[in-house]
């Protein structure tokens, strides 16, 4: 990853530091993040850790891995204590509901899979090719698989999966693991700031 470059008399901003870092797939969460608590902790700690602790915060509640608070301190231009980072960090997760429990997530990523892979037989046309017994499928999502009856001369089920509402199905349950993994409240703040950059 890139070094920070900020000359000494500039505060750095989310999009700076997304820039810099080449994180900028972390920027909306971080900056949720920071509007929600980077206030707290710029006064406790300054703004710079304060604005590397988000990044950190948005990197250990994403898929990938945490940026360390060492890494991103010694990613600064200016001096930063990487102990103010990560005391920035726990001021910033202070102020936010926590990410549900790791089988919480598990178990949603599970269910997840199977939808996807119940939406793909179902574009081929065969969703009755994943009933198949004792395997994971059943295990992780049995009242999804049980609705996957299909026959070649037509549905006869009305209760049967179509694709439109499998689609639907996958969307909710990739927005219940964003919010598991965000906690309730930075899934709503980062929900609320792309509904306004939409509008």
């Amino acid at each position: 990853m890139a070094q920070c470059q900020l000359s000494p008399a500039e505060e750095p901003t989310i999009d700076d530091v997304a820039s810099q870092l080449e994180c900028g797939h972390l920027a909306p969460v971080a900056r949720a993040a920071f509007d929600a608590a980077g206030d707290l902790a710029t006064r406790e700690y300054g703004r710079p850790a304060a604005v590397l602790a988000a990044f950190r915060l948005a990197s250990r509640r994403s898929r990938g891995p945490t940026l360390e608070a060492e890494w991103l301190a010694s990613s600064a231009d200016r001096p930063v204590d990487p102990a103010d980072v990560a005391a920035a960090t726990d001021v910033v997760a202070s102020r936010l509901s926590p990410p549900a429990d790791a089988g919480e997530i598990r178990a949603l990523r599970r269910r997840l899979i199977v939808a996807h892979e119940l939406l793909a037989a179902a574009r081929r046309g065969r969703p009755d090719a994943l009933q198949l017994p004792d395997s994971y499928l059943e295990a992780e999502a049995p009242w999804l698989l049980g609705r996957t009856r299909w026959s070649p001369g037509g549905n006869d089920d009305p209760d049967a999966l179509e694709e439109d509402r499998l689609e639907s199905h996958v969307e909710r349950l990739e927005a219940d693991l964003e919010a598991a993994r965000l906690g309730s409240a930075l899934y709503a703040l980062v929900a609320l700031e792309e509904d306004r950059e939409e509008n």
